[in-house]
């Protein structure tokens, strides 16, 4: 049995959201990782949730991209929970793992080391779309409007991430930035839509839904016009792993995968949006209607937006250590 289907938790709940999910930054060239010997791939267990920034990854099974790359040993874990699928990481039961900057960083501050191998979507700002969105008759326009009004988000997360950020950008000052905390993505929804948030930061998903149902997108919200890229969903593996016999082989093996499925997704992305649905619990009501991402090949963030990631962690004490890009970046 493998250890991945040891924590196996496939989730049927729809629409769960990764601690970011998609986002905007812009990535940079992949630097060579290679094994000391000639060492054949190693099995590997990849965690992820289900959001659509793990599409390559489904589709590369799909299509058979891992065994052309050599990878004849691999498994994709769908977690219910970040939660969840961070613990099985730090125990060694998945050696890589869907997951963001801020999580990333987390991790190696509380000594897990991990490397980022590849952003898995917003390599640019068209790629996973974050937004803050107003509740429908909320009467909210601007993000001007919501100085000292709460919206719904959840600490440390890349949500939060992304609200500070448009929101220091859009002039609002940092002292009126109010927060209604709510960690569990569909609970912030339908608060939001219900009225009892007037505003919520979300990714898509929940933003197209949103729209759909009523809600609009609050002036200056949207990531995908912001002035610069701002989030990001990364591929993190495991140093140990990759230090271990064929693991710095598979983790080649595995970005070689990861292109052809890029490949595959750009060339009729349409064809995947049945995959999103039964993989990463897009909505009935989006499934005929839903804008596939385009995705990146394979290429790490740059260490600016790594950098700009530490830095507000710093600033807000989610950092229980220090933690520099290079400690996530440089291959060993």
């Amino acid at each position: 049995m493998k250890r991945g289907t040891i924590v196996r938790t496939i989730t049927a709940c729809v629409l769960v959201s990764a601690l970011t999910l998609g986002g905007c930054s812009a990535a940079g060239e992949q630097p060579a990782v290679t094994d000391a010997g000639s060492a054949a791939p190693a099995p590997l267990v990849i965690g992820t949730l289900a959001t659509q920034d793990a599409l390559p990854l489904w589709v590369a099974e799909e299509r058979g991209r891992f065994a052309d790359a050599g990878l004849t040993d691999v498994e994709i874990v769908t977690f219910q929970s970040a939660q969840e699928c961070q613990a099985a990481f730090t125990a060694g039961s998945v050696d890589a793992l869907m997951t963001d900057i801020i999580v990333a960083a987390k991790l190696q501050a509380s000594g897990t080391p991990v490397y980022i191998s590849t952003v898995m979507l917003g390599a640019d700002t068209a790629e996973g779309r974050f937004a803050i969105v107003a509740a429908p008759g909320s009467g909210i326009a601007s993000l001007e409007d919501l100085a000292g009004i709460p919206v719904g988000t959840a600490a440390g997360t890349i949500t939060e991430y992304v609200l500070d950020k448009l929101m220091a950008e859009a002039g609002v000052d940092a002292a009126d930035v109010a927060k209604e905390e709510v960690p569990k993505m569909p609970v912030r929804f339908q608060l939001m839509m219900s009225g009892q948030l007037k505003a919520a930061s979300l990714p898509e998903p929940f933003v197209s839904l949103a729209e759909q149902q009523g809600a609009t997108i609050v002036a200056g919200g949207d990531d995908t016009a912001a002035s610069e890229n701002i989030s990001q969903s990364v591929l993190v593996v495991s140093r140990e792993y990759i230090k271990a016999e064929g693991g710095s082989a598979a983790l080649d093996a595995l970005l070689e995968a990861w292109d052809a499925a890029v490949a595959d997704l750009s060339a009729t992305p349409d064809e995947f949006r049945s995959t999103l649905v039964t993989k990463a619990g897009l909505p009935e009501a989006l499934a005929d209607t839903y804008t596939v991402s385009s995705y990146p090949t394979a290429g790490q963030p740059s260490a600016e937006q790594v950098q700009a990631v530490l830095d507000w962690m710093a600033e807000r004490g989610y950092l229980t250590a220090n933690v520099t890009p290079g400690d996530l970046l440089d291959a060993e």
